[in-house]
């Protein structure tokens, strides 16, 4: 390989690092190495500086905003963190919701600019892999509620944090061709890669004895699983084994006849006399997609309507786990599905609890451990036994009427608001955590500390 440019050492950050004095060495920027020569200079500061020859072959603008390592294990300097906010495309509308896909987009790329890293969004089209670059993309607001994209070439990431918007966006080719072969880059880590199946996830939990009793009992949806989930359970959910958003949910209530209820672009009942009719009158709405059959629980209610535990749970720039935003969404009187986009609402959890137990402090921090414990355990098991990385979860919780906690669903997508009625902090911190935890990830800190030029 030959070299390109040189970097200038001061003697004292040369000896903190461990660097081997030879006259050159490799220095990676994301995915982008480089020889380059090495110089040392005797120097009690801790100092670097890069020609602009090198500057140039790695794709640095600001220097200042980033960090340097040295890799012993790949036997090179790394320079960096480098980011990627994988996207299928770069909003621009001029108006947009606080919860879509641009409002998220500009957050992040705002708060980015704040932390010690290159940090851009990036779509499959503004990739060129000859050369490991990528045209990324950063927010300038111009404006309270306007503002521009702004572009330029950077170095393939060290990191990629994936915000895929949707199932259909994920599904196509490009998409998919482009997550697995940034995926096989020597240096690159991914997290958060891909929407979560249903019937998967209770697979790899189930396997965890502790979780078990946390987890409905769920079966793939056919004609014999049915029947034998209609003996057993009074109540039970038919839900999209690939579904989002509550959409596509069927609830069926057994008796002496069995009703049903669906959840689609509109509330459908029906009744029926037994599981392969339910079958024949539901197809129309399960769109020969697969389904899953879940155990129904009797959760308890507040203000007599139906509720779960929206937990916000995030990796941060230490690696570990932690709630980072939680509250209750509360079902339309009547109606089994607590999802925001179908007609719930929020609520503070502190608000809830204190209402269900009457104050009582001991019984509401009981509570607050249990479901705790419940989201490490489930996010621990969830990446040991997938062998997947991943930096945040929305998970739902609900609670029956003796007060134990189930998991009803684990989403690696969780959509996030920009705005809130209760604290605008909460909200920054969630947006920003994985952005600190891909930091980690590619071997830095959030906070770092600085060098003298």
């Amino acid at each position: 390989m030959d070299t390109q440019g040189t970097i200038y050492l001061s003697s004292s950050l040369a000896s903190n690092l461990g660097l081997p004095l030879e006259p050159t060495i490799n220095i990676r920027s994301g995915s982008r190495v480089i020889a380059t020569r090495l110089v040392i200079k005797p120097d009690v500061n801790e100092t670097y500086m890069l020609s602009p020859e090198l500057n140039r072959a790695l794709y640095i603008s600001n220097r200042n905003k980033l960090q340097l390592r040295y890799d012993n294990e790949a036997g090179m300097l790394h320079i960096g963190p480098v980011i990627g906010i994988f996207s299928t495309g770069i909003p621009n509308n001029n108006e947009f919701a606080d919860d879509s896909i641009q409002a998220e987009l500009v957050y992040l790329s705002s708060i980015g600019r704040s932390l010690p890293a290159e940090i851009y969004v990036f779509t499959p089209a503004h990739i060129d892999w000859k050369h490991q670059i990528v045209r990324g993309f950063n927010y300038q607001p111009m404006g309270e509620r306007q503002g521009i994209w702004s572009s330029r070439l950077y170095p393939l990431p060290d990191v990629v944090y994936d915000r895929i918007g949707s199932r259909t966006s994920e599904s196509r080719l490009l998409v998919k061709s482009t997550k697995k072969r940034l995926m096989s880059l020597p240096y690159l880590k991914y997290f958060n890669h891909s929407f979560l199946n249903k019937w998967q996830v209770y697979r790899l939990l189930v396997t965890n004895s502790q979780l078990q009793p946390h987890l409905p009992e769920t079966k793939l949806l056919n004609a014999n699983n049915l029947e034998e989930m209609l003996q057993k359970y009074s109540t039970l959910f038919l839900k999209p084994s690939n579904g989002s958003l509550g959409r596509g949910i069927i609830r069926v209530t057994n008796g002496p006849r069995l009703k049903f209820t669906a959840y689609k672009r509109r509330t459908t009942h029906g009744i029926v006399g037994n599981h392969l009719e339910l079958l024949s009158k539901t197809r129309p709405f399960r769109d020969g997609k697969p389904y899953i059959i879940q155990q129904g629980i009797n959760l308890i209610t507040y203000k007599q309507s139906l509720f779960d535990i929206r937990i916000i749970y995030q990796k941060n720039g230490r690696g570990e786990w932690q709630v980072a935003k939680k509250f209750v969404r509360v079902a339309p009187k009547g109606s089994s599905i607590s999802n925001l986009s179908s007609g719930g609402w929020a609520e503070k959890l502190d608000r809830v609890f204190k209402n269900l137990y009457r104050g009582n402090a001991h019984k509401i921090a009981e509570q607050n451990h249990r479901i705790n414990t419940m989201c490490h355990m489930v996010a621990t098991t969830l990446e040991a036994e997938g062998h997947c990385i991943y930096g945040e979860l929305g998970l739902d919780i609900g609670i029956d009427n003796d007060n134990f906690p189930w998991l009803i669903e684990v989403n690696s997508k969780p959509r996030k608001r920009t705005k809130t009625r209760f604290s605008q902090r909460i909200v920054r911190n969630s947006f920003k955590r994985p952005l600190e935890y891909a930091i980690y990830l590619a071997g830095f800190k959030s906070k770092t500390r600085k060098y003298k030029n």
